[in-house]
């Protein structure tokens, strides 16, 4: 049975408005079908920011700080050095800071409905658990593992309608350690033991995946009769490492999605733990993928026009 909680069936999946700190213009960056490329992130500074201020590009992987002589964009590819002045694409530049995408832990956090604040209805949640080399993205699947973490794309459609507020967040649980011959999460290689030390931290990927449809009404090109199906990935965000116990920043994804009739949703992919590298008491970066022998586990915490707001 599906752990989809607080589903509404009178929402319809929009994405919705993500703003910089500073003045900022939307970048259209382009699809991202294999979860790589460059990704360039645009950063929008007003002509009167302050020296020293820092506004944050649309796909959250690009900072320029500085004063632009007119405003307008600065560009960074993901190949740009940290620290590497880039121009703006209008005569003027960007002093350089290039995040390559990576985005740090928002802290403590329930992953419960105790994490809302205001009116509306209460958080929706998804418990996340799969084998490592597992992503997180809706569809329909006859593993009951599969269909009771994951809903299928007509669900999350309408779980993720939002015509101008949308936002998640991940809380990173504890690993499971699941016996040798227990499938226990979607996907797992039962012929082997789970690792020798649990991860206490994780780093993954979220893209954005727009809903497509096979049978389109003639008469109203709004409405899909059937066959919901996803487009490919776009607009890559590099998340993590964020520590077991805590939830990532809240993500904002509305201008970075494309405008689509039936929505957008995302998907949670390559998920990597600091779990191999225990064995030493050194340095311990979360840089090896989850083994198909173990879980990882995450809450998704998802907020629209008709929920409570994140605390």
């Amino acid at each position: 049975m599906k752990t989809i909680k607080h589903f509404s069936l009178l929402t319809f999946l929009l994405l919705a408005m993500a703003s910089c700190t500073q003045t900022s213009d939307q970048s259209n960056g382009g699809d991202d079908n294999s979860g790589g490329g460059t990704g360039f992130g645009i950063c929008g500074c007003a002509a009167n920011t302050p020296q020293g201020s820092t506004c944050t590009g649309t796909d959250g992987t690009t900072q320029c700080s500085g004063t632009l002589p007119a405003g307008g964009n600065c560009a960074c590819a993901s190949s740009t050095p940290i620290g590497q002045t880039c121009s703006n694409g209008v005569g003027g530049t960007c002093n350089g800071t290039y995040n390559p995408g990576s985005t740090g832990g928002g802290g403590n956090c329930t992953g419960t409905t105790s994490d809302g604040t205001g009116a509306g209805t209460a958080i929706h949640h998804f418990d996340m658990l799969l084998a490592g080399h597992q992503s997180w993205k809706p569809g329909t699947y006859s593993d009951p593992l599969a269909s009771s973490t994951m809903p299928t794309v007509q669900e999350s459609m309408y779980l993720f309608r939002s015509d101008n507020r949308l936002k998640v967040r991940m809380k990173v649980n504890p690993q499971p350690y699941p016996a040798k011959d227990d499938e226990y999460c979607y996907g797992r290689n039962t012929g082997s033991v789970a690792d020798a030390f649990n991860y206490t931290k994780l780093k993954y990927e979220v893209h954005l995946r727009d809903v497509k449809c096979d049978n389109i009404d003639s008469t109203n090109p709004n409405n899909c009769l059937s066959g919901w199906y996803l487009g490919p990935r776009y607009r890559r965000q590099i998340i993590g490492p964020i520590g077991e116990n805590n939830c990532s920043n809240q993500i904002d994804l509305g201008s970075m999605r494309n405008n689509t009739p039936y929505g957008t949703v995302i998907e949670v992919s390559d998920v990597k733990s600091d779990s191999t590298c225990q064995y030493n008491d050194t340095h311990c970066p979360s840089e090896d993928y989850v083994r198909t022998a173990s879980c990882w586990h995450m809450t998704l915490q998802i907020v629209t026009d008709y929920t409570q707001d994140f605390k």
